[in-house]
């Protein structure tokens, strides 16, 4: 059972690496001081805090780390954070008080919530959580006020979004959710400034939600692996794309308001019952674009 742990941890870590290789070099690799140790061992990690930018606390049991565990306080260098396995519904504390935290990733913890106090991570740039339990996404994520990039896995139960996100308004540049049901999306996402790409990967949706085609300013936007029928004549509102994909979804037509997004440079229609020859009159209308089908 051990072993089956250990090895799904390790699944999902190389998951997200392959998620963040389609855009470059995963946070986990760069965020630190180049070739930096990763530190495995708590009691280590603790005994070398100066140096300590990297700490994979994957499958460590925390009940046996009990009486060394608010030594943990003294890891205030540790710049990128690994948990997974650990049998954990909220985040110990302890860990809080790593100041110069710039990437955490949570993996196979059935995570209900997380601390009002996250905002002390206050440099914190890349949150990713998989197989959590959220029924709405914890606010105590808007108080890490430079977060860039959220990423949620597998999260157990129907997943809600407050307005509240609207507090990342000035650092969130990156919104991707895979394999999670979605309850509802704010109506201020557009707020966002900064956000530029979303993936909303199998998550239960039958159309374009609204609240996205108000976001005229995001370039990527990934909506694979639903069960949307249907692209509506408002996807003109959204001139800024440059990729958008719609694989593995049950579109069979394209509107001709596709013509206004001018930019893009990429659309994914794999896996959609769609004539050949309606891809012929898209490609016609997008002609500097690469369609994949």
């Amino acid at each position: 059972m051990h072993l089956k742990k250990v090895f799904t941890t390790f699944l999902f870590q190389c998951l997200f690496v392959f998620l963040n290789a389609q855009q470059g070099n995963s946070p986990w690799e760069t965020v630190a001081p180049a070739n930096s140790f990763v530190y495995t061992d708590l009691k280590t990690a603790i005994k070398d805090a100066t140096v300590c930018y990297r700490l994979d606390l994957s499958n460590a049991d925390f009940l046996a780390l009990k009486k060394v565990l608010p030594k943990a306080a003294a890891l205030t260098n540790v710049m990128a954070f690994r948990l997974g396995n650990n049998k954990l519904s909220s985040i110990p504390s302890v860990f809080l008080e790593m100041h110069s935290l710039l990437y955490f990733q949570s993996v196979g913890n059935p995570l209900t919530t997380l601390s009002d106090s996250l905002g002390m991570w206050s440099e914190l740039h890349f949150l990713e959580l998989a197989n959590t339990k959220f029924d709405t996404l914890p606010e105590g994520i808007y108080g890490c006020t430079k977060l860039q990039s959220i990423s949620i896995f597998g999260n157990v139960d129907t997943l809600h979004i407050t307005k509240a996100i609207s507090s990342l308004g000035k650092s969130l540049m990156e919104l991707k959710i895979y394999n999670t049901k979605i309850d509802t999306l704010p109506d201020n996402l557009a707020s966002l400034s900064k956000l530029h790409k979303v993936v909303l990967y199998k998550c239960g949706l039958h159309v374009i939600p609204k609240e996205v085609l108000k976001m005229n300013q995001i370039n990527e936007l990934w909506l694979d692996s639903n069960s949307i029928s249907i692209i509506p004549r408002e996807i003109f509102s959204m001139p800024a794309l440059t990729y958008l994909s719609l694989s593995g979804n049950r579109i069979t037509h394209v509107p001709s308001t596709i013509c206004f997004l001018k930019n893009l440079n990429v659309l994914d229609l794999r896996g959609n019952p769609i004539d050949p020859y309606e891809i012929h009159v898209v490609q016609a209308l997008l002609p500097n674009c690469r369609i994949i089908f």
